[in-house]
């Protein structure tokens, strides 16, 4: 199933001398959009089928956006889509040979569209072409977790720098960042168990921006950390709670092409406010705007887990107890006060149909007229 938010309103340039002004009631927009970025689209639904999730996780894009990889955690298996949801192709299934996952959580696509895979339960990482091939793997071959340098207990991530010359593993129970080589060899432990800086507790995910600094998000601690190219702490911020700058059973980090930090924050435990939201902040830790609250209609979240950004700046989310990836994006404030958006789902038209046969040639834009500013946090 796939669900796509409608604008209220389409103002449309001149095709061949033509105006074409076409409203298009819809509620949906309204009632999804806040925190300055509205609800698009979703699709998925629980199951074992294509296009289907038990408990999505991580998602990542090849560097041209041709393909979102999604860690599809129960079903054991890695499913690919194009940006519009489509489902293209998958790979994996359960088990500890080659090529098979138990519980794959965490997942990188380096800059060859090699995808790299944290199997956390397997207690291991695997690398595999951009189709799904096995190439190699590192990590506990006897499928057992383990404290040893080398060796993992619960990997929940992995990154691959863009030289291709190391590979960063979150080592999660074992409150550790264990850097290797690219062919898989132990260079370094990095940090322990602790709260001081550079120390972690249940470090989930790690991303690196475009200057080569480090983002590490802590479960334990509620905090994401930000590290130099050496490792070297230089802040962090976060704590337990629910305000703009707090997290409550925080779960993964995405950076957009401008090193903006988005956090998935379900507000899940004891004492919070049990309302899912995704949080934008600088790369300096200074918090931007947020979105989302809790139910299971289009643009709200029950227990959102990761995110991945699109080159446009689009916010992919899956969201492991609604079984669904939902895509939202950024709106702009013209001079008028008014949000508007430029949809690249609905980027032509033809001069007598709305969805046009592929291939029909438009010299316009669509923008999608949402609503006043005054009315930017309607839910």
């Amino acid at each position: 199933m796939v669900v796509v938010g409608l604008s209220v309103t389409l103002l449309i340039s001149t095709i061949s001398h033509i105006h074409i002004v076409s409203s298009l009631e819809s509620t949906r927009v309204l009632a999804n959009q806040s925190g300055n970025y509205t609800f698009v689209k979703e699709w998925g639904s629980k199951g074992t089928g294509d296009g289907q999730f038990l408990r999505p996780h991580d998602l990542e894009f090849d560097k041209d956006n041709k393909y979102l990889y999604a860690a599809d955690r129960d079903g054991n298996r890695i499913q690919v889509f194009d940006q519009n949801g489509t489902f293209l192709f998958k790979f994996g299934q359960k088990g500890q040979g080659d090529g098979q996952f138990l519980v794959p959580y965490g997942l990188d696509v380096d800059v060859r569209g090699h995808v790299w895979v944290a199997d956390r339960g397997n207690h291991r990482i695997q690398q595999f072409d951009g189709k799904g091939n096995f190439i190699s793997k590192f990590g506990n071959l006897d499928g057992h977790p383990s404290s040893e340098p080398g060796k993992f207990d619960n990997p929940r991530f992995v990154e691959v720098d863009k030289a291709l010359k190391y590979v960063y593993v979150a080592d999660s129970k074992n409150n550790r960042i264990e850097q290797f080589d690219i062919n898989g060899n132990l260079v370094r432990i990095i940090g322990k168990s602790g709260d001081k800086p550079g120390e972690f507790n249940l470090p989930t995910t790690i991303e690196m921006d475009s200057k080569g600094n480090f983002f590490v998000t802590e479960r334990g601690n509620e905090r994401i950390q930000k590290f130099d190219s050496n490792w070297k702490p230089l802040l962090s911020w976060g704590t337990k709670g629910s305000s703009d700058n707090e997290f409550c059973h925080m779960e993964h980090i995405a950076l957009d092409k401008n090193d903006n930090v988005y956090v998935t924050d379900p507000q899940s435990d004891k004492g919070c406010s049990k309302q899912p939201r995704v949080l934008k902040f600088d790369s300096n830790g200074n918090f931007i705007t947020k979105f989302g609250s809790y139910g299971t209609e289009p643009g709200r979240f029950i227990d959102p887990e990761h995110l991945a950004i699109d080159n446009e700046g689009n916010v992919y989310v899956s969201d492991r107890s609604n079984n669904d990836i939902q895509v939202f994006s950024p709106i702009t404030i013209s001079q008028n006060g008014h949000s508007q958006k430029e949809d690249k789902y609905f980027s032509c038209v033809s001069t007598n149909e709305l969805n046009p046969p592929e291939g029909t040639e438009c010299g316009h834009k669509i923008t999608k007229t949402i609503g006043h500013a005054n009315n930017l946090y309607a839910r």
